[in-house]
C-alpha cells in the first residue's frame, strides 16, 4: 500500500493550497468502509491537449475515482467480457448431415478385415465427427451492480497511481500525420517504452486516428462507446476526455450535478442554457450534423411561433366586423353636430 508522502511547504497562502492539493492525491487508497463514513471528494486535475497544461482542478466523489482495489470484482468483470465475446460458431457434422450412401461398406465377416459400416463413420475420412462442437452461447451473466463496480474500481486504481491523464477539452491533434503523434508522445513520456497508452474521446476524432494508425506498438484510441473493463487495466496509460470520464461514470452508477454555461455571442459551440452535457460535448467539437440540428430545432420554433402570431391575428380579423358593424350603427343613430350646415333655400 502507497504510504503517506512528505512534501515541503511554504509560506505563501497560494503555495499552501496547492500543497494540500497534491497531498490529498498521495494518500493511501481508502477502505470500503472509510469511503461510506468519510465520502470525501477527490480532487483531479484537467490537462490541455497536447501540452500537459493544467487548466483547472475539478472534484469528483470518492466512489467514482477513489475506490479500494478489488481484484475479485475486476477478475469477474474480465471473465465476464471474455465470455460475452466469443462467437462459439464452431460446428462439425452429425453421421446424418454426412452426403453419401447408407450401404455397408464391405461384409461384417469373411475378408479378415475389421468391421465397418457405411461412409459417415468417424473413423473415415470425410465422415462424421464424435462428439463435435456444436454453436453454443458462452455468455455468462453478472449482476449490473457489480460491474458498475468493477468500472469504478479500475478507474480508482488508475487514478491512484497517475496514471489517469484527464484532458479538460475534445482530443484534436492540430495534424494527422504519424510523426507529429509520434512527437508528442515522445514529449510527454508516452508509448512502448513506458506502456502503451489509451486515448479515449467522446466521438470518432479523425486527425488522432490517423495518428496512430501505424503507432499500433505505442498507444491506440477508442470511443468511450466501445470501452471496456479489459481495455482500461491492459494499457500503461489513459488519456481521456473530461465529457468522456464523466459519461462513463454516469453509465455506471455516479451522478453528476448538472453543468450550465451561458452562451456568448460571435463564439463557435457556445452551450445553451439548459443543454445536455453530451449534446454540449458534441456541439463543442464542431459537429456539422449537431449544429445543423440545432440549427433545424430553432427554425421549428421560429414556425411554430409565427404560426402562433398568425393564428392571433386571425382570431382578432374575426372580432373586428363585429366592432365595425357596432361602431356603423353607433354613427348612424347619433344626432347631427353643430358643425353640419344647412343648405340655403334656392331663390
Amino acid at each position: 500500500m502507497a504510504t503517506e508522502a512528505t512534501i515541503p511547504t511554504e509560506s505563501t497562502n497560494e503555495s499552501d493550497s496547492c500543497v494540500k492539493v497534491f497531498e490529498s492525491r498521495l494518500r493511501p487508497a481508502r477502505t470500503r468502509q472509510q469511503i461510506l463514513l468519510d465520502p470525501s471528494p477527490v480532487t483531479t486535475t484537467l490537462y490541455k491537449f497536447p501540452t500537459l497544461e493544467p487548466i483547472q482542478f475539478v472534484k469528483y466523489d470518492a466512489k467514482f475515482l477513489h475506490l479500494p482495489l478489488r481484484r475479485d470484482i475486476l477478475h469477474r468483470a474480465i471473465v465476464y467480457e471474455g465470455n460475452a465475446h466469443r462467437l462459439g460458431r464452431a460446428k462439425t457434422k452429425y453421421r446424418s448431415e454426412i452426403v453419401g450412401s447408407n450401404k455397408k461398406l464391405r461384409p461384417q465377416k469373411g475378408t479378415g478385415r475389421a468391421r465397418l459400416g457405411d461412409v459417415s463413420s468417424p473413423m473415415l475420412r470425410g465422415g462424421a465427427k464424435a462428439h463435435g462442437p456444436k454453436p453454443r452461447d458462452f455468455r455468462t451473466d453478472l449482476p449490473k451492480k457489480i460491474y458498475d463496480l468493477a468500472f469504478r474500481t479500475a478507474l480508482s486504481y488508475r487514478y491512484r497511481q497517475g496514471q489517469l491523464i484527464v484532458i479538460g477539452e475534445a482530443i484534436h491533434p492540430q495534424h494527422s500525420k504519424t510523426r507529429y503523434m509520434r512527437q508528442i508522445m515522445l514529449l510527454n513520456k508516452w508509448g512502448a517504452p513506458n506502456g502503451k497508452t489509451l486515448f479515449i474521446t467522446m466521438t470518432r476524432r479523425n486527425n488522432l486516428w490517423c495518428g496512430l494508425n501505424m503507432l499500433g506498438q505505442h498507444g491506440r484510441a477508442m470511443k468511450v462507446q466501445d470501452v471496456d473493463v479489459k481495455d482500461l487495466l491492459e494499457t500503461g496509460r489513459i488519456v481521456i476526455e473530461q465529457h468522456a470520464l464523466e459519461w462513463l461514470g454516469e453509465r455506471h452508477g455516479v451522478s453528476f450535478p448538472p453543468r450550465v454555461k451561458k452562451s456568448k455571442k460571435g463564439k463557435k459551440g457556445a452551450v445553451v442554457e439548459g443543454e445536455s452535457e453530451a449534446a454540449a460535448a458534441v456541439v463543442e467539437e464542431g459537429d456539422a450534423a449537431a449544429i445543423a440540428a440545432v440549427a433545424t430545432a430553432s427554425e421549428a420554433e421560429a414556425a411554430v411561433e409565427a404560426l402562433a402570431a398568425e393564428s392571433s391575428t386571425e382570431a382578432e380579423a374575426e372580432a373586428s366586423p363585429e366592432s365595425d358593424s357596432q361602431t356603423a350603427s353607433e354613427v348612424t343613430s347619433a344626432p347631427p353636430t353643430s358643425s353640419t350646415t344647412a343648405t340655403a333655400p334656392a331663390s
